[in-house]
């Protein structure tokens, strides 16, 4: 009996991991308006270190640990923040303090005298205070969602599932094609 073709259900699949991680990289560069505390709008990017865009990536599981074929799936890959910043954070919900404390840390944030104006040092306990006051507001506010992995992912199914559907058609051809052929050559002898 000859084996089923396996490769056009695998490149499909690969095709469309590839797309959404293109497109959510794209779409991390992406700028939003946001509001200043003082009212006055300003556009943000989503991403404006780029680490998040360079940790999108994706791995597409086809064949099983022993080498039999499987049906295949994808697994998105990104920083642990991705999430939160795709989907967002509901009102009542705080960011937690540790990793927002490193973030403030990693940013180049200057803090300033609420009185004077005036840059000040940037301090321990200053940025603890900044991390619970960011914390807080998120909190009261909550934080909208840019959607940029969302959209990268639902922008490619539609055109996903009708490849998938006839790459599984074609597989079934062929292989029925090779069954045809086997039972034809074998009653000819």
């Amino acid at each position: 009996m000859a084996d089923r073709q396996k490769g056009f259900r695998d490149q499909v699949l690969q095709d469309f991991a590839d797309n959404v991680v293109r497109l959510a990289q794209i779409n991390t560069g992406r700028t939003f308006k946001a509001q200043r505390a003082n009212g006055k709008f300003y556009q943000k990017r989503i991403d404006s270190s780029g680490r998040l865009k360079k940790s999108i990536s994706s791995e597409v599981k086809i064949r099983t640990e022993d080498g039999r074929f499987s049906k295949g799936f994808v697994i998105f890959k990104m920083l642990e923040y991705g999430l939160a910043v795709d989907q967002g954070r509901k009102k009542g919900k705080g960011i937690p303090m540790k990793p927002l404390i490193n973030w403030i840390n990693k940013k180049p944030l200057k803090i300033r005298d609420l009185e004077t104006g005036a840059f000040i040092k940037k301090t321990k306990s200053r940025v603890r205070g900044l991390a619970y006051v960011i914390s807080m507001n998120a909190k009261k506010k909550g934080i909208k969602p840019t959607n940029f992995f969302t959209d990268a992912y639902e922008s490619s199914e539609e055109k996903f599932y009708l490849q998938f559907q006839e790459a599984i058609a074609q597989e079934n051809i062929d292989y029925i094609s090779s069954q045809l052929d086997t039972i034809q050559n074998g009653t000819s002898t």
